[in-house]
Order: C-alpha cells, then sequence, then structure tokens
C-alpha cells in the first residue's frame, strides 16, 4: 500500500516537473499581473 502511495506521488511530482518545465501551468497566464494603469493610477494624482 505504502509503495502504491509513493509510485503515484513521485508520477504526479514528475509530470508536475515536466509541464513545468516546458511552459504549462496549472494557473491561468494572466493571473496575479496588474492590470496596467492600476498601480500608477494611484500615484499620479
Amino acid at each position: 500500500m505504502f509503495k502504491t502511495y509513493l509510485a503515484s506521488g513521485l508520477l504526479a511530482l514528475s509530470l508536475f516537473a515536466w509541464a513545468q518545465y516546458h511552459g504549462w501551468s496549472v494557473y491561468s497566464v494572466n493571473e496575479g499581473k496588474p492590470q496596467p494603469g492600476t498601480a500608477r493610477s494611484a500615484y499620479h494624482k
């Protein structure tokens, strides 16, 4: 049972690492990037 969990965990980890290496992401490309002008508008009143 432990070997099954270990094998499946390593498989999932290697798939995520492979996807990250090839530029894939589970998150959106625009996520975390501020919209243009939103941060600067507070300083240019």
